[in-house]
């Protein structure tokens, strides 16, 4: 009943425009809509665009899974080799699809998940890239987290029947207190006049997305280079020797002016300020490095999971021991995160590809903790033989395996 008032309310406030608005927030499932490589928050906010990036590629025939992360994400400036090049869809026989920018943390990744598992042709495996920096002291989610939110991701996740009642009240409340959702204590009348207001929001901010995407031709995010020089195919996947060896020398070539290994543009311009900010502002009570309310969203994302029947690899990204050493967060510390990310893991039954043994590797970051091209190789590789054959492949090729890297 309360869908049917909505419905009505929504249609009756948008009758002048004589269904215009949904015509134009339809558009962001068409062909023409460009491939999102790194989304804006706008687009992560669009449950329309999330899906119809996938529904597109599963209606091709593409085998594609969704890789859940944050900043990682972005292939921009990691190269030919990051997954959302290298494994764009339709360019080898299994594709990802990154969902996630900056700001989309735990419990952003626990709705999108389960309102993946509810599309037709729902994939049965994804990836999730959590990272240390959701779970630090400086971690802000009711600043952060409204900006990402897609009130239409929130419906189908409520609306997923394989979701226990139980789980849909605990993602729920972490939601509100986090600024979005469903507030507590709301009588029917407030809520419906919120959902209506929901949705029209949704659908306004829809609207927008596609008349600009209609104008641009072009996602304001990172768009999947399809000029960029792609390694030889191997027997339908990549040529995981070809791509290490120039991913590599990439990674070398670009960092030649400082003794961590960095990007010399990043160093340069960033390093100095980032180890003044963190030693200034990275404050620690007692020992409380980590968030345990982080950690329990952590946990609801693996149990939206095992719920919905979705076989996650979780992907333990390192950072720059050289770098973090300087801060409060030492060798000692990050590992007590490492641990956490593994046991939960292991709890659940879920499968890691553990790369914290790269902390110190000179070359595999570009900065603080963003994979280079060489550490984009190893995620890529990773990613497409769990896609591929359900286990994942942590280990080098070419000639970082002759070199023992």
């Amino acid at each position: 009943m309360r869908r049917r008032i909505i419905a009505l309310a929504l249609a009756a406030t948008l009758a002048v425009g004589g269904g215009a608005a949904y015509a134009w927030e339809s558009r962001l499932t068409d062909e023409d809509v460009p491939f999102v490589g790194y989304p804006t928050a706008q687009e992560v906010s669009s449950w329309q665009l999330m899906r119809g990036q996938y529904e597109r590629s599963a209606e091709r025939g593409e085998s594609v899974a969704p890789v859940f992360g944050s900043s990682e994400l972005n292939p921009g400036p990691a190269g030919f080799s990051h997954p959302g090049n290298l494994l764009a869809p339709g360019t080898y026989d299994v594709g990802a699809l990154m969902a996630g920018r900056a700001g989309c943390a735990d419990l952003w990744q626990a709705i999108e998940i389960g309102a993946f598992a509810s599309v037709a042709d729902a994939p049965r495996r994804v990836v999730l890239f959590p990272s240390i920096q959701w779970f630090m002291t400086y971690r802000r989610p009711a600043r952060d987290f409204p900006d990402v939110y897609s009130s239409g991701a929130f419906e189908a996740f409520m609306a997923n029947g394989d979701i226990s009642d139980g789980l849909k009240r605990r993602v729920a409340q972490r939601a509100a207190e986090y600024g979005a959702g469903e507030p507590a204590n709301e009588g029917p009348v407030e809520r419906i006049v919120r959902d209506v207001d929901e949705a029209a929001k949704t659908l306004a901010s829809d609207v927008r997305l596609a008349h600009d995407l209609a104008l641009d031709g072009r996602s304001s995010g990172v768009a999947v280079d399809a000029t960029a020089p792609r390694p030889p195919r191997a027997t339908g996947g990549p040529d995981w020797d070809a791509v290490f060896t120039e991913a590599d020398r990439a990674a070398r070539a670009q960092a030649t002016g400082n003794d961590l290994g960095m990007s010399d543009a990043w160093y340069g311009k960033h390093f100095k300020t980032w180890l003044e900010g963190a030693n200034k502002s990275w404050k620690v009570r007692g020992d409380e490095y980590f968030s345990s309310q982080e950690f329990e969203d952590f946990k609801m994302v693996l149990d939206v999971c095992r719920e919905t029947g979705v076989e996650p690899l979780i992907v333990i990204q390192p950072v720059k021991g050289t770098a973090y050493d300087q801060t409060v967060y030492t060798c000692e510390v990050r590992q007590q995160y490492y641990r956490m990310v593994r046991d939960a893991a292991a709890d659940a039954g879920f499968q890691v590809a553990d790369f914290s043994g790269h902390e110190y590797d000179r070359y595999f970051l570009r900065d603080y903790s963003h994979p280079s091209e060489l550490g984009s190789a190893y995620y890529s590789k990773a990613i497409y033989t769990f896609l591929k054959t359900g286990y994942a492949d942590t280990g080098p090729s070419g000639d970082v395996l002759l070199a023992g890297a």
